[in-house]
């Protein structure tokens, strides 16, 4: 049995920071074992496009700063030939990628372990992020089936617009494991003065 450990053991979760008049206006969640492959290859190439969609549940998206999700990936667009594939680790799932790609031009790699995922909220949300990013997350600009690649406190980042959680919008930062505990103290340090709670992580069920 391979061992796993969050890269925030050093945080104990959960942690409530009441802000002024007791309030609560950003929330922040670990989303730890996830699946992330980088996967970059030709979408002129129709058999490639196929594959995919055959492995995933989604065609890829081909816009820039776009992203698309099925019951088991989410894949976001990282360049014209680059894709970030998240989803719930499964071995199973990965394989039926691998195989339908196995005869095509492609370069696939798992980098799950060298990546994790915040998922953030709460009605503080963009303001919190605004404070130290500079790209633009007002809801004109960044919403439904956006996602981008930017700098937050100094750490490089994929946002991810988050529009199907229960508890409202939400935004998934993914972010390297070595930088995973100085970005959450950063975003807790961020928002203390309007409330903030650090929920305990969702693990993949």
């Amino acid at each position: 049995m391979t061992f796993r450990q969050s890269p925030l053991t050093e945080l104990e979760a959960p942690i409530r920071s009441l802000g002024v008049g007791g309030a609560v206006s950003f929330w922040i969640q670990e989303r730890p074992f996830r699946t992330h492959i980088n996967l970059r290859g030709d979408t002129s190439e129709a058999r490639f496009v196929e594959a995919v969609a055959t492995a995933t549940g989604v065609v890829l998206p081909q816009d820039p700063n776009t992203c698309v999700s099925s019951d088991r990936w989410h894949v976001s667009w990282l360049s014209p030939d680059e894709w970030l594939l998240i989803g719930h680790e499964d071995d199973a799932a990965v394989a039926v990628l691998v195989d339908q790609l196995e005869s095509l031009h492609h370069a696939l790699n798992e980098i799950s372990g060298g990546q994790t995922v915040f998922r953030v909220g709460g009605d503080a949300w963009r303001d919190v992020l605004a404070s130290a990013c500079p790209f633009d997350l007002h809801p004109r600009a960044f919403g439904e089936g956006a996602c981008g690649q930017t700098v937050v406190a100094h750490t490089n980042v994929v946002l991810i617009f988050v529009n199907d959680d229960p508890r409202g919008e939400a935004l998934d930062i993914v972010v390297r494991r070595s930088f995973a505990d100085h970005l959450a103290r950063w975003l807790m340090d961020a928002a203390i003065e309007g409330g903030f709670e650090m929920l305990a992580p969702a693990r993949v069920s």
